[in-house]
């Protein structure tokens, strides 16, 4: 998936990213879309910032100090701390950002919803454990991750699965599955219709119209 990630353009995922918004709110892409989210909307103004970092590594001899100290404002001024070379695919949905911790070496996919407080990061404890050190979570597609979860460990989130609000995660959720509890227990796959993710689902339609405002 990281690969995934990587063949997509930053400007593909910030249409995509756009795209979410404007599946949420049903409003053409356009002018007054983009003010309100710029302006407006924390969420995307971090998920634009994380894209910004990337193409500033690209950058010779500057462009990673310039991605560090633009990571530094996001963090404070946002209160997450999503890491400087986390692989996040497009359509990131972060409706609030607060609180929100994720680890360099995480893998996102596309169309993630994570709400505030949600930490992605490594098991700290892994000797004696059989856990290999230093693992991160990986997320596929549309996964939806609720207020306060913890994902901890090389764990991998199946697509379109589910994980509840302050929820421990220690395991490997299956896809289209939910997971519940501390720690946290497998419920039964999600209906397909649910899968897909609200609103990631219908942003793919509106990812090819704002490919054109880009360009």
């Amino acid at each position: 998936m990281n690969q995934t990630n990587n063949r997509q353009g930053v400007r593909a995922k910030i249409s995509e990213d756009i795209a979410v918004w404007s599946t949420l709110w049903k409003i053409r892409v356009g002018l007054p879309l983009l003010c309100r989210i710029l302006l407006l909307e924390p969420g995307f103004q971090v998920a634009l910032s994380i894209r910004l970092q990337e193409a500033l590594t690209r950058v010779p001899v500057v462009g990673k100090t310039l991605r560090r100290v633009l990571w530094y404002f996001t963090t404070v001024w946002h209160g997450c701390d999503i890491a400087p070379g986390t692989s996040i695919g497009g359509g990131i949905f972060l409706p609030h950002p607060n609180g929100i911790v994720i680890g360099g070496d995480c893998v996102i996919g596309r169309n993630v919803q994570i709400l505030q407080g949600v930490t992605l990061g490594i098991l700290a404890a892994t000797r004696g454990l059989g856990i290999p050190d230093k693992q991160s979570p990986v997320i596929e597609d549309g996964v939806s991750i609720f207020a306060g979860a913890r994902l901890i460990g090389g764990i991998r989130v199946g697509a379109g699965a589910s994980i509840g609000a302050n929820s421990v995660v220690l395991t490997d959720v299956p896809a289209g599955c939910t997971a519940v509890g501390v720690p946290a227990r497998i419920l039964q796959p999600r209906s397909t219709a649910a899968r897909t993710g609200a609103p990631a689902a219908a942003a793919e339609a509106t990812h090819v119209e704002m490919q054109n405002v880009l360009e």
